[in-house]
């Protein structure tokens, strides 16, 4: 129940840099792309179970105007995909040129190969902080948390610890090694509007380097510009990775903000090369649920190299 300020400044200069920011005017004409992208999603062999799907609410969708920290994401054509058996999911896609794919999600258990499974899709949950006030867990602890439990179960056990047997306890451990920031939450992103915490990258990758030695993992860990090339590096050798990002709210997409989350495949529809991540900020039926966002909402990543293969 978050936002997270994740290098706010940055992501979003980065952004601008790649053609997110700029004012373009929207095409009404566009709207009819969503039937054409919604038949490309379905025909990947992983969606097989989707075919008969079927767009509905579609709508233009301009962010908030009055957003507390706007990112200047222009507004794009959004909708609901009906699937099988009362199944749902949500497609995104560019209110302008050529009205390229934006992002979707198909809410259910998929089999698609290639991708990184057994990450627990841990979502970010109330907490109290120092003063007890209830606050949000943050997207960069909940995301790594993910990525650590996946590590733990596969090959290094012992960085579990003592106080991490669960995905939350081990999110708990993590944010208390990151300096944390805390944002009231005017727009209504979470339900009950508790306080959203953020913090940077480089946090991040200082406390996953300390915490993996303090629990004696041989881990190399990186912080980088975010590459496509290098997740599917990544991907393709079986180990997740956390990115940074400027994003809709998934299922509030008149919402955006900076936010960090695990990478578990990525894939390539309507010549739009896309990052399938797990979502800590996205509350679906089914937990295994992937995210597909294009390339260019991604600013940078966190890499998690067993510097042992062989150590248990």
């Amino acid at each position: 129940m978050i936002r997270c300020h994740t290098l706010f400044v940055l992501l979003c200069s980065l952004a601008c840099a790649q053609g997110e920011l700029k004012t373009t005017k929207s095409n009404p004409a566009l709207k009819a792309r969503g039937d054409t992208l919604l038949k490309e999603i379905i025909s990947q062999k992983w969606a097989a179970g989707w075919k008969n799907a079927t767009l509905d609410k579609i709508r233009l969708v301009a962010q908030k105007p009055d957003l507390a920290e706007p990112t200047g994401l222009p507004p794009v054509w959004s909708a609901i995909i009906n699937g099988p058996a009362g199944k749902k999911g949500h497609l995104m896609w560019d209110s302008s040129g050529e009205g390229r794919l934006v992002e979707f999600s198909l809410d259910d258990k998929l089999e698609i190969k290639g991708g990184v499974f057994g990450l627990p899709a841990l979502q970010q949950f109330p907490m109290k902080d120092e003063k007890g006030q209830l606050v949000a867990s943050g997207c960069v602890p909940t995301a790594a948390a993910s990525v650590v439990s996946y590590w733990v179960a596969k090959d290094y056990p012992q960085w579990s610890g003592e106080d991490g047997t669960t995905p939350k306890d081990l999110a708990l451990r993590l944010r208390k090694k990151m300096k944390m920031s805390l944002f009231p939450d005017t727009d209504g992103f979470s339900p009950n509007r508790m306080p959203l915490a953020g913090t940077y990258p480089s946090e991040l990758y200082k406390a996953l380097k300390q915490d993996a030695q303090s629990h004696g993992v041989s881990m190399s860990i990186g912080l980088k510009r975010f590459s496509f090339e290098e997740l599917q590096t990544e991907i393709k050798a079986s180990r997740p990775a956390l990115l940074s990002c400027v994003v809709r709210v998934a299922h509030q997409p008149e919402l955006s903000w900076g936010h960090e989350v695990a990478a578990v495949g990525f894939c390539q529809i309507d010549d739009v090369e896309l990052v399938g991540i797990l979502d800590n900020f996205y509350p679906t039926k089914y937990p295994e649920t992937i995210r597909w966002i294009r390339k260019d909402a991604f600013s940078s990543i966190v890499t998690l190299r067993p510097a042992l293969e062989n150590q248990k």
